[in-house]
């Protein structure tokens, strides 16, 4: 046990601990001290209490005689050296302040007297202090333990002898003698088990203590077996109960102590759960062989403070100290966390306020006081009065007691002033600054919730919101109650849910009282699945009164968070000088038990290592191994709660962790430092970095930053994704660019973060497409001096260009930023001249520091060149030299560290690409923009440069883009419509001209009045895209789900953007979908959307990526110039809206009149500046109009000579533009069903004369595909319309797959969104061809458990299909979505109709979140290549749906059935979108060998006869088409197994060809890319494609370009495969061994082949023999069991078996059904005379009428047949 030696000072009673069980003597020097003479009262209290040694005698046993003897002993030391007492205040060995306790007894104070009597009491006094320590501590650790209910399940099986049962006893006993024992003050129960559960006594039935011990004494060995679970079950229901004697409802700590020595033997961790979750603290106490395993899932965590382990029952007597210290412990933290949280509560009354409901006030107040019975030590009352000004009346610590406060409000009188403005946002002011600070009375920092509650006459003369929002900040909730006042005025100011119509201020009563649970919020319910580690600091800055404050802002966080298993797990690290991690992510399953965790989280004090703390985080939190889900793609997410500057760095441990891809959050209290914030936080930092001036300010955090992690959870998983995905689309329209990067190589850039840049500009070349003729990119790095990396000239396709900027090296140096400006101008002049034309050119700085020299003098001569500069600034860049190299602030980023630059990639992308698209877009964008008092005039003022930003992308033109702005607040301005401007320089006139409203937030009503402004009666254009743009900043306080839809209903797409308070379920509810909706942290962050929303606005719903096109035009003498100009608009147009390319979508044009004319192919331009250029300026020649030759004509233009790609599935178009009637009508529907007949799509557009039949003749009879405009300038504008019917005719279609559908049946959904559902799934149903050798189609549905509807094999036509899917039944029940995915699998067995070689879908409609996982599920699916696709509807958590689909492409989301039909298009683009066929598709040993192959190859050793550095052989893959035109390439490098699954899943958009053109190729690939002395081609190929003798001599030429040796490996189904050897060369001897992708060890083989050529080539070494393939070695040791493989498809039937015995013979089977009768046979020959029988007996007389009888004699005959029939059955 603790020893301690007590020093009394003044009667403090305060003592130290001496550590390790030894008491301390604690020797001076000491201050001067006055003792008591003999006789005192002092003197004497020390020897009366020398009767304790009797008690205790039994454990001092022999000592006592030696030890009365001390004090002579000591007298004369104490004597001689004049020593004095120490006090215990002062640390001595390491005894804290923390560990003096105050005595009970009180003392008297000392006072001097030369008797050494009064010397030897005292010292005497000091050593039975010491020796009687261990009761005394036991004692008064549990001073402040006062009240709890603690009942102990002890263990009575067998295994327990009676002298260790006895060992129980004793200990028990010890246990309660330490404890205040009382029915007010602290309770004991006790239940004893084995296999039985026997109740000793329960909390109720002993009051005293004298009672408890005797009935401790008189249990009894139970004996039997060993149920733990059973028994903390017994515990669970018939102990913590109201009725057992529990006061768990009034908030009294519940305790459980469990003493156990052996292994259970049923299950302890469910019931152990369950009584954790009910809120009791669970001890688990383990002795001797006791299974620690089991008592660590029933003790609290964590272990090291509920669990003890004891090698023996008597140790428990040496633990007794500890053990109950930590129970006090415990039960002290559990009773402060439950405590009740009181309030203070400020009333704030308009002085002019009528009589009336004033006395109604006052009344209601007085009330409410006595109800809830207010004073200093409960709840809190002040009371102010205002109108010009505030007037306090009394303050929260004014009156003490209840009667006090009755009667200060009884007395409480108005002072009105009459014709005074009422002020009440200036009272607001005072309310803020005065009422309820610590001087006034306030409590916040003691945890007090905070009322204000304002009792209003009228509407506020002045502006509310602003002053309103700084009380709320600082959490106190604001009330408004009305006495006069609008509802709309006190909506602005009040905190949500609180306005009220009335001063009943009784009212409030339950929500000053109950303290409101914190539970899942709307913004957290979808981010359900995450990895988020809180890491706090605990350092003696932060005090214990503080970090309570932290415990509860941690406690409301983790409230808001939905954590399980397979949800949300939490973890936390506390730290210090040292790093604790108190709770990790697998730690606890539930969001019960972690907050309980919570609620008595240690505080230890100490310094602030944050650095290390992030260190720790990383090695020991976020690491598989403690339940991190990063491998699974969850985000990992850490939250530093800090309170000052910290200790060490924190620089590279928080890149560190966002490296790792952890999110990281900075929430600084005080004195943190900001800069220390910023270093830590992710990237952007105004959205992750968060900041209060105290802790109490803590309380109102909890809001915004549960907000905005919630939503950059889901954001980051689904909208990131997604966006970046639109954003990569957009910039396949920047069909032309040139594109620098200028790059800072100094020496202040360390390696990491080169390597970040790298990645960055890598990142970049991915979204575009990269070729000499499209974009085009090069790069400088600087650091002294600029230098050329590789230019704009060197593009070729974009894995080159990887390849060129991970081969760059970092090699430091100063930082002359304007040298190497000045040096980029002649790179982008010289771009021009190799280019030929101008085309966008744009320069990206990436730098890291202050420029040495000046920038701005060469960036503005390289803008007024025309580059576009982008200024990138990292960690210690100057913003203003940033802004003078950009020009323009909008063009200029900053980022705090190099790991950041993933961040921003994005936007710059997104900034350059979004011109290009919204060129040629027509619309109508209106824009509602909240004019509302929260709103300061600067936020008022960025958010019209917003707007201006926006609509500074498309082109404002009376035929392309109107724009309108209306601005509401509780009223409604319009500003603008969309018919009044029709230039850019008009509406951003008007935008700066618009004044604030300053009014309230009724964005409902906004939406119901600005609905009319779309139609065309107010200058609207339903025909084109609307779209309505809603800017908003806090809650709108009327209903606006109503009118939202009613706009959406009318085709509008509205897009929600809200900042500061905005709520995201309310913006979701608008915009109809949580794709439309934006939430920024404040109005700064709008800047970073601009672009991001402009592209969403320009975004068209098709563009035609890859197609064959041919114009097909009319040019007969009924067209002039000026018509022929129109067309050409027209077709330029559609060109425009493409993304041309070779391996995109290609053109041609035929003009025709009398006789066709082509003027360019599908091969002849591959750019989309090339096909604009030769559409011809001038009208082709005239003539008739031959409409029907032409269209034979064009058929042949689409075969592969021509550049047609029909064998690669690639549509095909022929667009037809004519103005008048054909001159041969009757050969039009021969010529245009052949098109059809051959793939060809045929669109007819008619101008002005033009005949609808034949344009419908032309088109098959599809009027989808037919257009006609009376005029040639309307044509002009057509391509908006046309281009709907282009995109679907562009689309793949699918031809053939197995598709399933699973639907949601549950009881969210009604039997009407049931029906709404099944009609959607047959249209989705006819949009695929359906046939048992094209589309299956099979339905589940699921509710509880999944129910079989129809298989894939049941029905192949849509009809049959459609009627059954709409005969389906609905049931209802609960949402099992994760047991039907398992389900589900058993679909797609070849047995229910599914097939290998085709796509296999399935497609899932819900509209809830699952009652069970559904990751596993979903897993084996994709595991099994079935690709899921999940349409959710309302309320369905993204996060789930993206586990489902795999990925956001495949996510599809609406808020609710009625606009299901909105979607189905994306769906099936999305379903039929799949890009060309897979390189090795097919070749099932090529996709498995070519690894190994390529294993074995870069494994080789010993080459070359060079050493001691060993030669490596690089590789590098080449794809070409049948010009010899690079598909895909790489360079020269080491094995790489990225790369080889890169080649492994390429998807080509044609085939390739083993022809003459391929070997040129490669002998190109060799001379540019290849510097070494070997080199080797190996060409897998399924057969040649071109006269075997041109390849002989081409191949021949290949090796005279120094190409050492060239190997054909075979593959499947190769055609003649001796030709493949025809071509080989530098083979060696080996040369006849024919090489094949099916032979034994082809990677061996190919090895010794390439090691013969490097001897050969190198050493000189002409023959090279090798052995024998060598013996099999031994067998390895078994390997570890793996995992369960799929299930294998049916084997071939075996052969047939001998036939077995012949078996018993079964039973009588039921008569069949009589068959049809057989043809009649052939008349038989006549038999041969029988012998005459013998002479039967006479019969009877007949009856007369022989007709009768032989009628008779046949219907007995039948019936005698019918006996015997059925006895043989």
């Amino acid at each position: 046990m603790d020893a301690m030696v007590s020093v009394d000072r003044e009667g403090s009673g305060r003592r130290c601990r001496g550590p390790s069980g030894k008491a301390l003597l604690l020797v001076g020097p000491f201050p001067q001290r006055r003792l008591t003479p003999p006789g005192s009262a002092t003197a004497n209290w020390h020897f009366r209490h020398m009767n304790v040694v009797g008690d205790v005698g039994r454990s001092l046993g022999g000592l006592v005689l030696p030890l009365l003897l001390l004090p002579l002993l000591l007298f004369f030391i104490l004597q001689k050296m004049s020593l004095q007492l120490h006090d215990c205040g002062t640390p001595v060995f390491g005894c804290r302040r923390s560990t003096c306790h105050s005595r009970s007894v009180r003392r008297e104070k000392l006072t001097s007297h030369p008797s050494m009597m009064g010397r030897t009491s005292l010292v005497f006094s000091l050593i039975l202090a010491a020796l009687l320590s261990g009761i005394a501590a036991q004692r008064t650790d549990c001073e402040k333990a006062t009240v709890a209910d603690i009942v102990f399940l002890v263990d009575g099986s067998s295994s327990i002898s009676p002298g260790n049962f006895q060992e129980v006893r004793s200990f028990l006993r010890n246990f309660i003698r330490a404890l205040d024992i009382g029915p007010n003050k602290v309770r004991i129960g006790l239940a004893q088990y084995s296999d039985k559960r026997r109740q000793e006594f329960l909390l109720k039935d002993h009051s005293d203590k004298k009672s408890l011990l005797a009935a401790v004494e008189r249990i009894q060995l139970l004996g039997g077996g060993t149920e733990t679970g059973k028994a903390i079950d017994f515990l669970q229901k018939q102990y913590f109960t109201k009725e057992a004697g529990s006061r768990v409802g009034q908030r009294v700590p519940q305790i459980a102590i469990v003493i156990t020595d052996g292994d259970s033997t049923d299950e302890v961790k469910e019931p152990a759960q369950k009584l954790r979750q009910d809120g009791v603290i669970v001890f688990g106490i383990g002795v001797g062989e006791a299974n620690r395993k089991q008592l660590e899932s029933i003790a609290n965590w964590p272990p090291d403070r509920f669990l003890h382990s004891l090698d023996s029952y008597q140790a428990l007597q040496e633990q007794m100290q500890m053990l109950l210290e930590t129970v006090c412990l415990s039960v002290v933290a559990q009773k402060e966390a439950l405590a009740e949280r009181f309030a203070d509560i400020f009333f704030l009354v308009d002085s002019g306020i009528a009589q009336q409901p004033f006395t109604l006030f006052k009344s209601e107040l007085l009330k409410l006081i006595n109800q809830i019975n207010a004073g200093a030590s409960t709840y809190r009352v002040g009371v102010a009065q205002y109108g010009q000004d505030t007037q306090v009346e009394f303050l929260l610590n004014v009156h003490q007691t209840k009667q006090q406060l009755m009667t200060a409000v009884r007395g409480f009188r108005l002072r009105p002033q009459p014709n005074q403005p009422r002020n009440l946002g200036r009272a607001l002011q005072d309310a803020n600054t005065r009422f309820f600070t610590s001087e006034a009375g306030g409590r916040a920092h003691l945890g007090a919730r905070q009322f204000l509650v304002v009792v209003s006459g009228r509407d506020s003369d002045d502006l509310v919101s602003k002053e309103a929002q700084k009380i709320k900040s600082a959490g106190v909730t604001v009330v408004g109650m009305s006495a006069g006042a609008s509802m709309d005025a006190l909506q602005r100011f009040v905190t949500s849910g609180y306005a009220f119509d009335s001063p009943r201020v009784l009212i409030l009563k339950d929500s000053i009282v109950t303290e409101k649970k914190d539970d899942i919020t709307e913004d957290c319910k979808g981010a359900n699945i995450a990895d988020i580690v809180f890491i706090v600091d605990e350092s003696g800055s932060i005090g214990e009164e503080n970090f309570k404050l932290v415990r509860t802002f941690l406690h409301s966080i983790v409230s808001s968070l939905d954590v399980r298993p397979n949800k949300v797990r939490v973890g936390i690290v506390t730290y210090n000088e040292e790093s604790t991690p108190q709770v990790y992510l697998d730690t606890f399953n539930n969001r019960e038990e972690i907050l309980q965790f919570i609620n008595i989280l240690p505080y230890r004090g100490g310094g602030t290592n944050t650095g290390a703390a992030l260190n720790f985080t990383w090695d020991n939190i976020f690491i598989e191994e403690k339940g991190s889900r990063k491998s699974k793609n969850v985000q990992q997410v850490a939250v530093v709660i800090t309170d000052g500057e910290s200790q060490d760095s924190v620089h590279e441990a928080a890149i560190r962790l966002r490296r790792a891809d952890v999110t990281v959050y900075s929430v600084g209290i005080k004195d943190a430092n900001m800069e220390e914030l910023r270093d830590m936080a992710s990237h952007p930092t105004d959205r992750h970095v968060f900041n209060v001036n105290s802790f109490t300010e803590l309380k109102s955090l909890k809001h915004s930053l549960q907000k905005v992690i919630c939503e950059n959870i889901i954001d980051q998983a689904v909208k990131v994704s997604a966006r970046e995905s639109e954003a990569k689309k957009a910039c396949v329209k920047k069909d032309e660019a040139d594109i620098f990067f200028l790059m800072d190589d100094s020496g202040s850039i360390g390696n990491r973060d080169f390597e970040d840049m790298q990645n960055f500009i890598i990142k970049f070349f991915q979204t575009f497409n990269i070729g000499p003729d499209h974009v085009r990119v090069g790069l400088v790095k600087y650091a002294d001096d600029p230098t050329l990396q590789f230019d704009l000239t060197d593009s070729s396709n974009v894995d080159n260009m990887e390849t060129y900027v991970k081969n760059i090296a970092h090699e430091g140096g100063g930082t002359e930023t304007g040298k190497a400006l000045k040096s980029m101008g002649p790179h982008f002049r010289r771009a021009m001249q190799t280019r030929g034309h101008e085309v966008p050119e744009y320069l990206i700085v990436i730098t890291d520091g202050e420029s040495t020299d000046d920038v701005k003098a060469p960036a503005e001569e390289l803008r007024g060149q025309g580059v576009i500069i982008f200024a990138i600034g990292v960690k210690d860049s100057n913003e203003a030299e940033l802004l003078d190299i950009a020009g323009d602030p909008k063009r200029t980023i900053q980022v705090n560290n190099f790991d950041a630059l993933k961040s921003i990639n994005n936007d710059i992308i997104t900034d350059i690409c979004t011109e290009d698209v919204c060129r040629d877009i027509q619309g109508d964008i209106f824009f509602l923009a909240d004019g509302s008092e929260s709103i300061s005039k600067d936020d008022f003022k960025k958010m019209k440069e917003f707007m201006k930003a926006v609509i500074s992308k498309p082109a404002i033109e009376q035929n392309k883009v109107h724009v309108g702005l209306m601005q509401f607040s509780s009223d409604n301005q319009l500003e603008f419509p969309l018919s009044r401007y029709y230039s850019r320089e008009g509406i951003l006139k008007a935008i700066d001209d618009m004044e604030q409203l300053d009014q309230g937030t009724l964005t409902g009503k906004a939406l119901t009045e600005v609905s009319q402004y779309f139609d065309k009666t107010n200058g609207g254009r339903p025909d084109v895209s609307q779209r309505l743009i809603v800017l908003t900043d806090g809650e709108a306080k009327d209903e606006v789900i109503g009118p939202a839809e009613a706009l959406r209903k009318k085709g509008v797409v509205i897009y929600a953007i809200g900042v500061v308070d905005a709520n995201t379920t309310q913006l979701a509810d608008i915009s109809g979908s949580t794709d439309r909706v934006y939430s920024e942290k404040n109005f700064d962050a709008l800047k970073d959307l601009e672009s991001k929303v402009a592209l969403e606005l320009c975004r068209k719903n098709c563009t035609i990526n890859n197609a064959d096109i041919i114009f097909l035009v009319d040019s007969s003498e009924s067209i002039n110039e000026i018509q022929y100009r129109s067309m050409r608009i027209f077709m330029e147009s559609i060109v425009n809206q493409s993304t041309v390319g070779k391996d995109m979508t290609r053109f041609g044009l035929i003009s025709y009149s009398d006789l066709p004319q082509s003027h360019f192919s599908l091969h002849d331009y591959n750019s989309k500046r090339k096909v604009l250029s030769a559409i011809p300026k001038e009208k082709p020649k005239e003539g008739g109009t031959k409409t029907g030759e032409a269209l034979q004509f064009s058929l042949e233009y689409f075969n592969a000579a021509h550049g047609g790609r029909k064998a690669f599935n690639v549509p095909q178009i022929l667009m037809v533009i004519t103005d008048g009637a054909a001159n041969n009508p009757e050969i039009l529907k021969e010529h245009s069903d052949a098109l059809r007949a051959n793939g060809i799509v045929v669109i007819s557009v008619g101008v002005k004369e033009a005949k609808l039949d034949q344009l419908e003749t032309m088109a098959g009879g599809d009027k989808s595909k037919v257009f006609f405009v009376d005029n040639f300038e309307a044509l002009e504008t057509l391509n908006e319309k046309l281009s709907s019917a282009l995109c679907n005719s562009t689309k793949p279609a699918c031809k053939t797959g197995d598709i399933v559908f699973l639907f949601d049946r549950s009881s969210s959904i009604n039997r009407s969104e049931h029906n709404i559902m099944k009609n959607f799934t047959t249209t989705l149903v006819d949009s695929f061809e359906v046939g048992e050798k094209l589309v299956h189609i099979g339905l589940c549905q699921f509710s509880d458990q999944p129910n079989d509807e129809f298989y894939l094999n049941k029905y192949y036509n849509k009809e049959d299909l459609n009627t059954q899917i709409l005969n389906v039944d609905y049931t209802g029940g609960n949402t099992y979505l994760g047991r039907a995915l398992d389900h589900i699998k058993e679909y797609f067995e070849e047995s229910r109709g599914s097939r290998d070689q085709v796509p296999k879908n399935l497609v899932l409609i819900t509209d809830g979140d699952s009652h069970d996982d559904v990751e596993d599920a979903a897993d084996i699916l994709r595991d099994r290549n079935i690709t899921a696709f999940a349409i959710g509807v309302g309320d369905v958590h993204d996060l789930q749906l993206l586990q489902i689909a795999g990925t956001p492409e495949r996510m599809f989301t609406v808020r609710n059935y009625d606009v299901l039909h909105s979607i189905k298009q994306r769906v099936v683009d999305v379903m039929t979108g799949a890009p060309g066929e897979v390189l090795v598709s097919g070749h099932t040993k090529l996709q498995n060998f070519l690894p190994q192959i390529l294993n074995y190859v870069s494994s080789l050793e010993g080459l070359c006869c060079v050493g001691p550095t060993p030669v490596k052989p690089n590789i590098a893959f080449q794809v070409v088409d049948r010009d010899g035109r690079t598909l895909y390439d790489t360079n020269f490098e080491g094995y790489s197994a990225d790369v080889v699954n890169k080649v492994l899943t390429l998807r080509m958009s044609e085939p390739s060809y083993f022809n003459t053109a391929m070997l040129n190729s490669f002998k190109q690939m060799f001379k540019i890319k290849s510097k070494s002395h070997v080199k080797v081609l190996v060409i897998f190929s399924d057969g040649l494609d071109e006269d075997v003798m041109k390849l002989e001599h081409e191949s021949e030429l290949l090796r005279k370009s120094g190409v050492s040796a060239l190997l054909t490996v075979a593959l499947e189904g190769v055609r003649d495969p001796a030709q493949l050897q025809m071509v080989e060369f530098g083979r060696g001897f080996g040369y006849k061994l024919p090489l094949s992708i099916g032979m034994q060890s082809v990677g061996s083989t190919i090895l010794k082949q390439i090691d013969a050529v490097s001897d050969r080539e190198c050493c000189n070494v002409m023959c090279k023999c090798s052995g024998h393939e060598g013996i099999p070695g031994l067998w390895g040791p078994l390997g570890s069991k793996g995992s369960p493989g799929q299930t294998g498809q049916p084997g071939f039937p075996g052969d047939e078996g001998a036939p077995g015995e012949r078996g018993a013979p079964g039973p009588v089977g039921p008569q069949g059904i009589e068959g049809c009768p057989g043809t009649r046979g052939q008349k038989g020959y006549r038999g041969v005379s029988g012998n005459r029988g013998e002479n039967g007996e006479n019969g009877l007389d007949g009856i007369d009428g022989e007709q009768v009888r032989m009628n008779a004699d046949a219907v007995h005959f039948s019936r005698i047949s019918d006996h015997i029939a059925a006895i043989r059955a």
